[in-house]
């Protein structure tokens, strides 16, 4: 009796532990493994202006952060430029400012004196010569006129005493001379009177200051009313255009100091290719980083298996440098293209060798992933 029942129970274990074993061995099959590369994000850093190296500010291992400086070039040209620019951009707000206030009150007061001068020259222009011109002309005209009839007599009576021969040739001259210079007075005087009393002033002349009083009443208008609102635009647009120049001119020379970008996140560096001295040129890059936070696990799954590997799928990853450490992670990618097994990994089934490349983001909360580390995946089957 005794020996059936520890038999009885040695059966029932025998069971037991074989359905434990069958359980173990179909859990353990129903995971898939597949061997993989920690791989990390790399950013080359550079600068879009270049020019020779000032300063190096970090060496390769330094943790950076965000706008934190690199590499510093020299950049004499562009602060001169700078100047130059302030300098042509004082200028125009200054023409902009005289634009928007528009003419002083001096000025317009001057241009308003200047008409009325023009006006009353144009005037005097158009009245022609005063009365007493006139007077005077006329005055002049009788003076002559008697002076010449004078003169006329007394070379009469000269030339009639030297025909008889009573009077010297001398004094014949001297009367004759006498009676010409009074009729050019005479005719000069006539010619003034004329031109005086009779014509008045020419017609070129009256046109003339008619013109000129035209043009000083038109710049009084133009002072008065200001200055017009496409030279007030004009102006405002020439500020900014230099402030746009001068803007340009300071995004170049924050392009001078190579810094961690903003959003890139903590980082590694790894590279750092340039020394004080040497001379790069634009759009090259001079520093290398791996972002810290941004580390995944690449593996390459046999197309035969691909189907048990879908986006946001929860995975379990391992390292050698960590035995025993599960880390979690999550699909987060799957190549749309397959491609042959790379010598440098090996697949779990080597019978397949068409593969697609999946990668795994992975939380590393201790800091214990680094680039190129090899690892393992457990990806659940469906």
């Amino acid at each position: 009796m005794k020996y059936r029942l520890l038999t009885i129970v040695a059966a029932i274990l025998l069971v037991i532990g074989a359905g434990g074993a069958v359980f173990w061995f179909a859990r353990n099959n129903h995971d898939l493994r597949f061997p993989g590369v920690v791989e990390v994000q790399e950013v080359r850093l550079g600068s879009k202006v270049g020019g020779r190296v000032d300063a190096v500010l970090v060496h390769e291992g330094n943790l950076v952060y965000k706008n934190q400086a690199l590499i510093v070039f020299e950049a004499p040209e562009l602060k001169n430029q700078k100047q130059q620019m302030q300098a042509k951009l004082r200028q125009a707000e200054a023409e902009w400012k005289k634009a928007i206030e528009g003419p002083r009150w001096e000025d317009i007061s001057a241009a308003f004196a200047a008409y009325g001068a023009a006006q009353a020259r144009y005037e005097r222009v158009k009245t022609g010569w005063r009365e007493e011109e006139k007077k005077q002309a006329k005055f002049d005209l009788d003076t002559a006129q008697a002076d010449y009839e004078q003169a006329l007599k007394e070379w009469n009576r000269v030339a009639g005493l030297f025909r008889q021969q009573a009077t010297s040739r001398l004094d014949y001259e001297a009367a004759l001379a006498a009676r010409d210079r009074t009729l050019g007075r005479v005719n000069a005087a006539r010619a003034r009177h004329q031109m005086i009393v009779i014509k008045g002033s020419r017609v070129e002349d009256i046109e003339e200051a008619a013109r000129e009083r035209d043009r000083a009443y038109a710049n009084f208008l133009q002072l008065q009313n200001g200055t017009r609102w496409e030279d007030k635009q004009l102006a405002k647009a020439k500020v900014d255009e230099i402030r746009a120049a001068a803007d340009a001119i300071d995004i170049n020379i924050a392009e001078t100091t190579v810094a961690v970008p903003p959003n890139l996140g903590k980082a590694i560096v790894e590279v750092v290719a340039v020394r004080p001295g040497d001379l790069v040129p634009p759009n090259q890059p001079v520093v290398r980083v791996l972002r810290v936070e941004d580390l995944w696990v690449k593996i390459f799954v046999p197309e035969t298996q691909y189907g048990h590997v879908t986006l946001h799928k929860k995975v379990k990853v391992t390292i050698d440098s960590n035995p025993g450490q599960i880390l979690e992670g999550e699909v987060i990618q799957r190549s749309n293209v397959a491609e042959f097994t790379p010598r440098n990994v090996q697949s779990v089934d080597e019978r397949h060798h068409q593969v697609f490349a999946v990668k795994i983001r992975v939380d590393d909360p201790r800091g214990v992933l680094n680039a190129g580390m090899a690892a393992e995946v457990t990806i659940p089957r469906d």
